[in-house]
């Protein structure tokens, strides 16, 4: 297993724990221990519950996962788990509309000045390209120079 993936299991186990028993218990045993035995046992992060944890430095794996477990395990009823699927519907449309400004392919070129870059490009391929006669064009511009051609 990497570790990113055991960083990720260390997180949540001490989020579980900050959470404490009353959450615990309501996992399946093996998934507790699971994450128990696949953490990493040198890194333990610490979180303080009276800050949001967005705001703690925690990856977005180990906070999907404790989602995860919210709207599977912790939920109290159909209604709360629905509604916790419209927020996690909602944050993914917010994410996805701006991932299509950001990455819009009809806009990419907008701002791009297509003028300067034809101007470099003919610069750059003049400089590279090196003319050299052959031998048989210097024997023929000597004979022409001698004829006064």
């Amino acid at each position: 297993m990497n570790v990113k993936t055991q960083e990720m299991y260390s997180e949540v186990y001490s989020i579980l724990n900050m959470l404490g028993e009353n959450y615990i218990k309501k996992l399946p045993d093996e998934l507790f221990t699971m994450i128990r035995q696949e953490k990493k046992r040198d890194y333990n992060p610490t979180y303080i519950s009276t800050i949001n944890l967005e705001q703690q430095n925690i990856s977005r794996e180990a906070l999907a996962m404790i989602a995860l477990f919210h709207i599977n395990y912790w939920c109290h009823s159909e209604q709360e788990k629905e509604e916790l699927r419209e927020i996690f519907r909602t944050n993914e449309e917010e994410h996805q509309a701006q991932m299509r400004k950001k990455y819009n392919p009809n806009d990419i070129f907008k701002n791009y000045n297509v003028e300067k870059v034809v101007e470099d490009s003919k610069e750059e391929s003049n400089a590279l390209i090196e003319y050299k006669d052959t031998v048989f064009r210097k024997v023929l511009n000597k004979i022409k120079k001698l004829l006064h051609l």
